[in-house]
C-alpha cells in the first residue's frame, strides 16, 4: 500500500487520503484541508461580524455629532446634494427668570 507523509499534519496516510490535482497529489490530506476551510469561513464570518459592528457603533453615535461634524461625516461617507436639518432646543421656563 502506498503512504504519503502529509504536510500540515505530519501524519503518513494512505495516498487515497490525498486528492489529485493537475500537478499531482496534493501535500496536504483531505482532513487538514477541510480543517483549513473551516478556520477560514469561521475567521472570514468573525471579521464581517466586527465591520458590521463597528458599523452599527458608528451609526448609534451620530447623534453625538454636532451639526458641523455630522456633515462632514456625511460628506466623508459619500452624501452628495443638500441636507436640511431641525434643531431642536429645551427650555425650561420656570427657571428662565432665574
Amino acid at each position: 500500500m502506498e503512504t504519503k507523509v502529509c504536510k500540515c499534519c505530519g501524519r503518513e496516510l494512505p495516498i487515497e487520503k490525498f486528492r489529485v490535482t493537475a500537478m499531482g497529489r496534493r501535500n496536504t490530506c483531505d482532513e487538514c484541508v477541510q480543517k483549513k476551510i473551516v478556520e477560514s469561513k469561521q475567521k472570514k464570518k468573525e471579521e464581517h461580524n466586527a465591520i458590521e459592528e463597528a458599523k452599527n457603533a458608528r451609526l448609534l453615535r451620530l447623534n453625538d455629532f454636532t451639526p458641523r461634524e455630522l456633515m462632514q461625516e456625511l460628506r466623508r461617507r459619500g452624501y452628495i446634494g443638500k441636507l436640511y436639518f431641525t434643531i431642536t432646543q429645551t427650555v425650561d421656563l420656570e427657571n428662565l427668570g432665574e
